[in-house]
């Protein structure tokens, strides 16, 4: 390892102790190399936004409740939103029963206005899915929304019964594959799919073909992979941060032609199941069985209160 590179390990290392957030952590925790790639697309990528024709839709992307930092929510933009929708419209999904795990994008708001027949969301946050529920209640096919904390795994009524499942994890190992094991479990074991949207770089090379490889073996391939597909504004705090971190991966040429994070960009990753093979992998450490396949969850009568007993919200850092 050449003396820079020790440099700079060491100080992401000590940099990193004043963090408690396990996703700047594990961007941290990049080689110099990978961290430089990962920055030099995000700054690439921010280089090509119209920032004056987006202001007006970033300031509507902005929600009117409270974001929780604890809860890993960082909102999309509209036109981010309408592409998701549009992806599932295109793959003939209107009339597949969805799953959205985490829904601080809003998405199931813009399927229910298009009229998508079985929507449902799950989410730690409380308070976003009354704010979900009332957005939605005007739509000609009602969204079925639980409280269910992702950490606590997967209810078992939930598994195995959905066509679609789409997923924005924090963007991190560690976090990812809990939700990874989650959406793995929600699929039908044939003819499904899942989305991840995740910026492959920050993930790291490693830690990216691991999750391909352990997707293989669960049945599932990687069709299709759309990359900067979604945008994220930022606020004042996390553009500081990324710029800050330039400074180890940016030459001073650079630097000095101007180095603007105002947005954060991930990958749309599309899985399709392929022939299901049985694999001892951690992911199947529970012996499950197979759910009557239902075209979607339909319990009216039960209160969206009752559904705090899967789990109340993880107090884990993001």
């Amino acid at each position: 390892m050449k003396i820079i590179d020790k440099i700079h390990k060491l100080i992401c290392k000590i940099v990193s102790i004043f963090f408690a957030s396990r996703t700047v952590r594990h961007v941290l925790s990049l080689n110099r190399t990978e961290k430089k790639e990962f920055l030099r697309k995000i700054i690439e990528e921010n280089k090509k936004q119209n920032f004056h024709e987006n202001t007006n839709l970033l300031q509507h992307t902005k929600s009117k409740f409270k974001l929780v930092q604890s809860y890993n929510q960082l909102p999309c933009t509209i036109e981010t939103r309408k592409k998701r929708a549009d992806l599932f419209e295109r793959n003939g999904f209107r009339d597949k029963s969805i799953l959205l795990m985490g829904d601080d994008d809003h998405v199931s708001v813009e399927l229910a206005a298009r009229n998508f027949k079985y929507v449902t969301v799950l989410d730690c946050d409380m308070r976003l899915l009354e704010e979900l529920k009332v957005l939605t209640q005007d739509a000609k096919y009602q969204v079925t929304f639980f409280h269910v904390d992702l950490y606590d795994g997967l209810p078992k009524f939930l598994q195995h019964i959905f066509d679609v499942v789409c997923f924005d994890p924090p963007q991190n190992y560690e976090d990812l594959n809990v939700f990874l094991k989650c959406a793995l479990k929600a699929t039908k074991y044939e003819n499904s799919n899942f989305y991840m949207m995740v910026n492959c770089n920050s993930l790291g090379n490693k830690n990216i073909e691991k999750i391909f490889e352990v997707l293989k073996k669960s049945g599932f391939i990687n069709s299709k992979r759309m990359d900067f597909f979604n945008c994220y504004p930022l606020n004042k705090g996390q553009s500081l941060l990324l710029k800050v971190m330039s400074y180890f991966t940016h030459s001073f040429k650079e630097r000095k032609e101007g180095i603007h994070c105002r947005y954060y960009y991930t990958d749309c990753l599309e899985f399709k199941a392929d022939i299901l093979q049985k694999s001892n992998h951690d992911i199947f450490e529970e012996h499950q069985v197979i759910s009557p396949v239902v075209s979607h969850i339909n319990l009216p009568e039960i209160p969206l209160a009752v559904y705090k007993q899967y789990g109340m919200q993880n107090r884990k850092n993001p």
